[in-house]
């Protein structure tokens, strides 16, 4: 999908309104080993604890990490989760200034603990009834403060009680008479409330909800997205539908197919948040419907493979769009690799490093990094570069370039990344990279190994892989050139 990278560019400060109901996601990120005697459940060992925004937030932080410009409008308690929140925000670049504080409503706060990748548990504290006359005129304010000089407005709406019937039918009519297309992220089944939004982005169950037909096939898809049109004459109705991806409708039932982009899941947490960003941008810049639809869909597929709530960086988008990814962009510089390694920190991802030569790859190189790779969740190959490999092999060595050696490496589905290193140790990429396990390959023991030390004071371990027998670089080449003699 190359064509559609031309609109990521201009999606540059980008006016986007985001009104919805904001919250506080706590993620508890924990270590199970055990269980309780005092009941059949896991005991959690908390490792850390952070905050990032959610609900409509989390849209914010979709817009700006898509280099957007965000204008956040919602409701916050006078309390610790307010605090936390806002310092969230900030710490994205999203402003504050547009919230309103409310002592009589507190901060809505969603606490999910995880452990290896997986959620245990979430527990929420909330109030979901509608806000009152008061709160709702001075969100009211904000918008029609704001709305002339937005490029586009995002209502999302999770049913916490700001997006009430009557908020929503006055901010879609002022969007209308502004002339800024309105998008709404819905929730429950009265969809009655978003007449005449520009889109409407629901997902399978909440089509579902909103027609009242169980969507099990083609003929009750058409009549669920013709209920469902007909009630709020939306001009497009975009059903996002996970594995299956989205299903696009406009007015006239013009039906679009795109279909998901394939991914391993980690998290679907978060991932109609990315969808309505992504098009609500794109809309922005001028694109059609489809256009915006298709990128929103590549959006998802990237924050699918994320754990937790975390937004899609511009980079990110870029990369997915890509129609076949080639092989050399996995091979990354030490500065391209620093913001790599941070997002799948934050993220608890287990980071797997090796490194050497590979100079003429063969089939001992390729089971060894197939099984350093199940070893954890990335895994990044450090490789000596030309001039490295002259020095530690002598100056007929390497066969291969280091670019070509780069290349293949990279063409291996179980590498994410390699970086070209110029000194003989890895020592310093070890220290950027800070391996949960670093890999060797050969007829070592652990205390022969001279990385071990730095890797175990980094906080990592190292894992020896034996060789193959008969399977390496100097083998290989005594076998051509027996052959040539």
């Amino acid at each position: 999908m190359l064509h559609l990278k031309k609109y990521i560019p201009l999606f540059a400060d980008k006016k986007i309104m985001v009104i919805g109901d904001l919250m506080l996601d706590e993620h508890i990120w924990s270590n199970v080993s055990r269980i309780s005697p005092e009941a059949p459940v896991a005991i959690a060992e908390v490792i850390k604890i952070s905050h990032v925004p959610g609900g409509c937030g989390n849209v914010a932080a979709n817009v700006i990490a898509l280099s957007g410009n965000p204008y956040l409008v919602g409701i916050i308690g006078k309390d610790s989760s307010a605090e936390k929140l806002q310092k969230a925000l900030r710490s994205l670049g999203i402003s504050t200034s547009f919230l309103i504080s409310s002592p009589s409503r507190p901060t809505i706060l969603k606490s999910r603990v995880i452990a290896a990748s997986q959620h245990i548990v979430r527990v929420d504290r909330e109030e979901k009834s509608d806000i009152d006359e008061v709160l709702a005129n001075k969100i009211f304010q904000k918008v029609e403060n704001l709305i002339p000089t937005m490029d586009a407005v995002i209502l999302s709406d999770y049913g916490k009680g700001v997006a009430s019937d009557t908020s929503c039918l006055k901010i879609i009519k002022l969007a209308r008479k502004f002339k800024k297309t309105i998008l709404v992220d819905p929730k429950g089944s009265n969809f009655l409330k978003y007449k005449e939004a520009d889109i409407l982005t629901p997902n399978l169950s909440e089509a579902e909800n909103a027609s009242g037909i169980k969507i099990k096939d083609d003929a009750s898809l058409f009549k669920a997205a013709e209920i469902i049109i007909k009630t709020t004459k939306c001009k497009h109705l975009m059903i996002t539908r996970g594995k299956d991806g989205i299903s696009l409708f406009s007015k006239n039932l013009e039906y679009t197919y795109i279909p998901a982009v394939p991914r391993e899941v980690f998290d679907i947490t978060g991932a109609g948040d990315t969808v309505i960003s992504a098009v609500a941008l794109a809309v922005a810049c001028g694109a059609g419907i489809k256009e915006a639809a298709m990128l929103g869909n590549y959006a998802a597929s990237v924050k699918v493979s994320k754990i937790a709530t975390q937004p899609v960086f511009k980079d990110e988008l870029e990369e997915a769009l890509e129609e076949k990814e080639p092989a050399a962009k996995k091979i990354k510089t030490r500065k391209e690799l620093t913001p790599i390694i941070q997002r799948h920190k934050a993220k608890n991802a287990k980071i797997v490093f090796t490194n050497g030569c590979f100079d003429i790859l063969h089939l001992g190189h390729v089971r060894y990094l197939k099984e350093a790779k199940k070893l954890g969740n990335l895994l990044i190959v450090g490789l000596n570069s030309d001039s490295s490999v002259k020095k530690l092999k002598g100056n007929e060595r390497p066969y291969v370039s280091e670019l070509e050696r780069a290349e293949i490496l990279a063409s291996l589905e179980c590498v994410d990344y390699v970086s070209i290193f110029p000194e003989t140790k890895p020592d310093n990429l070890i220290k950027l990279v800070k391996p949960n396990i670093h890999v060797k390959g050969g007829d070592y023991t652990i205390d022969e190994l001279p990385e071990r030390r730095l890797v175990e004071q980094l906080g990592g371990k190292v894992v020896v892989i034996p060789p193959i027998k008969g399977r390496s670089t100097s083998s290989l080449i005594d076998r051509i050139l027996k052959r040539k003699g």
